[in-house]
């Protein structure tokens, strides 16, 4: 039984694994595209799919846990549920902006895949946690980034094309800031959100380092003078 439960589990990691980076993929083809890549039975049938899996995900390890719930799996709960397939289904009409908002869960959801990536490359439990937040940071910058040009390419003439968009992500990012500023409400909430990814993020970094540093210090031999 329990080797069954592991057969599935990995299944299921494999399975989320793939939604994550599929998620992504089809994301980002949506916004940096021009002009309509994807057709609208397309995106709510792949949506629905891929928080299906998540969902399946989600109640296996609800069950693996002899059915134990925590805030932690809540917040996996509802950042599962095909929020887009369920407005759609109620509404005729949803505004592009919310279209895309409700997307946004499933991708919230599918870097907790890239956390799996991150657990079966490490074996260190403190460089398995740095890593997984450079893989968040680098996943928030770069969403941030595409996010940001779909909404300010047009509106912003200093957006002229992904890469001012991109560089923008990465200097607010650091907390420098950028010479291109924001002219639509969530881009300017973009900006704050990046700045304080960054206040957060970059110390962890900093203990990183000082851990691993002093780790290896404790590890070498003592030396003294027997002279």
């Amino acid at each position: 039984m329990k080797q069954n439960n592991k057969h599935l589990k990995d299944l299921l990691n494999i399975l989320v694994i793939a939604s994550s980076l599929i998620i992504i993929v089809i994301l980002s083809i949506e916004l940096l595209s021009s002009h309509t890549v994807f057709s609208e039975r397309f995106i709510l049938i792949s949506h629905l799919i891929l928080c299906s899996v998540f969902l399946a995900d989600f109640f296996f390890r609800w069950y693996s846990d002899n059915w134990k719930f925590s805030w932690g799996n809540l917040f996996l709960l509802l950042i599962a549920i095909p929020y887009l397939n369920i407005v759609y289904a109620c509404s005729d009409t949803i505004p592009h902006s919310l279209w895309i908002a409700l997307r946004i869960f499933p991708v919230i959801r599918g870097i907790y895949g890239i956390s799996i990536i991150v657990s079966w490359m490490t074996y260190s439990k403190i460089t398995n946690l740095f890593v997984t937040y450079i893989a968040i940071l680098c996943t928030v910058v770069y969403f941030s980034s595409i996010i940001f040009y779909f909404m300010e390419h047009g509106p912003n003439p200093m957006v002229k094309n992904y890469w001012d968009s991109f560089n923008w992500s990465l200097m607010n990012v650091t907390t420098v800031g950028s010479n291109i500023f924001g002219v639509t409400k969530l881009g300017q909430s973009l900006a704050v959100l990046l700045a304080a990814a960054g206040m957060i993020f970059f110390p962890i970094f900093t203990a990183y380092v000082t851990t691993k540093f002093q780790a290896k210090r404790n590890n070498q031999p003592n030396h003294t003078d027997t002279n």
